[in-house]
């Protein structure tokens, strides 16, 4: 999705990239290296008081130094070089980074590794040689899917195949735009196998999750690893160091004497599967405290007592818990042990087994081992909807590498797998988090609604009197995180004139709505143009309200078309002046064409226009329900204007009656 930059962002960026560099600028490579592990801060300027481009650029993330610089802020003592970078949290993708926060790289490549390079296109290169030289024994594959990455990304677009949490509603940026509901202001949430704080992710955040590029780093690049179990490098210390701070690190399997660790290890050396990515995938599904459908007891389905699902096998629909646990019911997995075993079986047989042996291809199925491509079926064969599981799962694989091999772990023979599209585009960077909402909720013209007006509409017209000089236009938001420019007093200068009003959303996105003015004589104003223009009172939906008497009706009407005719009538049918009551009529006539609406004088139910105690009478009889009055008499009685007609409307019309207060026309 694309950003728009402030003016005043862009001249603050622009002066600092004319900030000539310390030292002749050099492309070199690093990685964010912070003593706290929590990333670093992208600024747009070279010291802490510039704008944040990114405010987490995760640890192990990888980036391409273009230049140095020296502070000018005169604000960081502890930090006394900068680094130009080139990153891909943004679509802008160069920022500034304190350089004590990123660890240099020294290439180091061979002509072996440079012949295996041929394998990928020339965008994954730079990545693979620095992750080269961090895992220099690892083996990177180039897995061809002969998919067309647009493709890929459209068919994993699909309502419910692809969600993303939020629980907060921070990361609306992120969320499908064909979920949202404009009457609402909600994004959905109603997807089979989701919840109340999973969305459908949009086409540009499913882009950023597809394209492996994005995750050619020293942590991420484990959602590539085979999944396969190797005796040299998986270690039940290993496990144990994945599921540190977890429940299963606390306690043992069915109350015995064996530890999570261990049953999982024994799972994976079983089933030939890596026990890290077992337990990384356990603490997925469960959490690090236990989730529903692995606390052993379940008050609202009791007969699932002692029943346990892992792996969240069949945990799909509208009631997820109850199906994820019939399925452990119907498997037979009434202890701890049985149902991580049973799991990882499963796993090992539906996945591993048949090509989706990585994170990535476990989560994306754009994996064929056919020889004919015709022949396959994609992006069904899913084991979750999680877009970022395969971030977090290798996050936790990397951990467990971490704390049992330390830094011996980058020696380890490690193999990788990694697919390849076609027509891949330059980058994928990830959108703004930032609300992406830019609808108006209402739009209007000297106070009155624009005709036909509806929040997707974009282009409206309104025809005025010659005569015009100047119009007040208004409008609200949908989304309170959004801005609107171009309302207020407008002059109108000729005919044809287009008043924009522009909708800025939070992450920046612009939405304009026009407003053609076309100004008309009197002869040629039809009825629609002289009722829409009518400035005192509100003629609508067959009513007239606001105006009392029959010269105040007459003139709002004329102000705006001197040919107009207007009848006014009384409740016998004849002719009136002087003031009104409830159910006079007022009929329009510009032309050939005439329109009718009913007076409403709030409080005066029977017609006479006055309000006293015969109307508070009627209003009572009406909520005991001991008489019925008409529509036009309801709406009369709604002196409060809520739509209901209740005690707090009696109560403002003997209010009104002793003085005590006026009800307002």
């Amino acid at each position: 999705m694309k950003k728009i930059i402030n003016f005043m962002f862009a001249i603050i960026f622009l002066f600092v990239s004319l900030i000539p560099p310390v030292m002749a600028s050099e492309v070199r490579y690093g990685y964010v290296s912070s003593s706290k592990g929590n990333g670093i801060s992208v600024r747009s300027g070279t010291g802490t008081s510039y704008s944040k481009l990114s405010d987490g650029l995760g640890e192990g993330e990888q980036v391409k130094i273009l230049a140095e610089y020296k502070p000018d802020d005169g604000t960081n003592s502890d930090c006394s070089l900068w680094y130009k970078i080139e990153f891909n949290e943004v679509d802008s993708g160069i920022g500034y980074a304190c350089a004590d926060l990123i660890k240099l790289i020294e290439i180091q490549t061979d002509e072996e590794f440079e012949e295996s390079l041929k394998n990928f296109p020339e965008s994954y290169h730079d990545s693979l040689r620095l992750l080269h030289t961090i895992y220099p024994n690892a083996i990177f594959k180039a897995y061809d899917t002969r998919l067309d990455f647009n493709t890929v990304v459209k068919n994993e677009a699909t309502l419910g195949k692809s969600l993303i949490w939020d629980s907060n509603n921070s990361r609306d940026g992120l969320k499908h735009m064909d979920s949202y509901n404009y009457k609402t202001n909600k994004f959905s949430t109603d997807f089979s196998g989701g919840g109340s704080t999973w969305y459908a992710a949009s086409e540009e955040t499913l882009a950023y999750y597809i394209d492996p590029r994005n995750f050619l780093n020293e942590t991420r690049i484990f959602m590539f690893e085979s999944l396969s179990y190797s005796a040299s490098t998986h270690t039940l210390d290993g496990v144990s160091a994945i599921l540190a701070g977890s429940f299963m690190a606390k306690e043992k399997v069915d109350g015995g004497s064996k530890s999570f660790a261990q049953v999982i290890y024994s799972a994976g050396t079983s089933y030939k599967i890596n026990p890290y990515y077992l337990a990384s995938r356990i603490l997925q599904e469960t959490g690090y405290t236990r989730s529903a459908l692995v606390k052993g007891t379940y008050p609202s389905y009791p007969q699932f007592n002692g029943y346990y699902n892992f792996f969240n096998y069949g945990a799909t629909g509208k009631n997820v818990v109850y199906n994820g646990l019939e399925y452990a019911y119907n498997k037979g997995w009434n202890s701890e042990e049985k149902a991580i075993k049973g799991g990882s079986s499963l796993v090992g047989k539906n996945y591993i087994n048949v090509g989706q042996d990585t994170n990535y291809f476990q989560k994306w199925d754009v994996v064929c081992d056919e020889t004919n491509i015709k022949d396959c079926s994609f992006y069904s064969h899913q084991y979750m909807q999680n877009i970022e599981a395969p971030y977090s799962e290798a996050n936790s694989t990397y951990k467990g590498y971490k704390e049992i091999f330390g830094d011996k772990m980058y020696d380890q023979i490690f193999i990788f797998t990694i697919p390849v599209y076609k027509n891949m585009p330059e980058k994928s960077p990830l959108p703004s988090e930032k609300n992406p909402i830019n609808y108006l909720k209402t739009l209007t013209v000297n106070g009155k609604s624009v005709a036909n007006f509806n929040s997707l509409k974009t282009n409206y017209s309104t025809t005025l009197p010659a005569s015009t000089g100047s119009i007040n236009v208004g409008a609200s938001v949908i989304e309170s995180k959004s801005k609107v420019s171009g309302t207020g007093d407008i002059k109108i200068t000729k005919d044809g004139q287009v008043i924009p009003v522009t909708v800025t959303a939070q992450n920046g996105d612009k939405l304009v709505y026009n407003i053609t003015v076309n100004l008309t004589d009197a002869e040629n104003m039809t009825l629609d143009d002289t009722i829409n223009n009518i400035k005192s009172g509100t003629f609508k939906g067959g009513y007239v309200t606001g105006l009392t008497n029959t010269s105040t009706i007459i003139k709002a009407v004329t102000d705006v078309n001197v040919l107009a005719d207007v009848k006014i009538t009384d409740l016998d049918g004849k002719e009136a002046s002087g003031s009104v009551g409830t159910g006079y009529k007022v009929t329009i006539t510009v032309g050939e064409e005439s329109k009718t609406f009913e007076v409403v004088i709030y409080g005066d139910t029977n017609g006479d226009s006055e309000i006293d105690i015969l109307d508070l009478l009627r209003v009572q009889k009406h909520i005991l329900k001991a008489s019925t009055l008409n529509e036009t008499q309801i709406k009369a009685s709604d002196v409060s204007k809520d739509g209901t007609v209740d005690i707090l409307d009696l109560l403002k019309v003997q209010k009104h009656i002793l003085g005590a207060s006026t009800i307002k026309q």
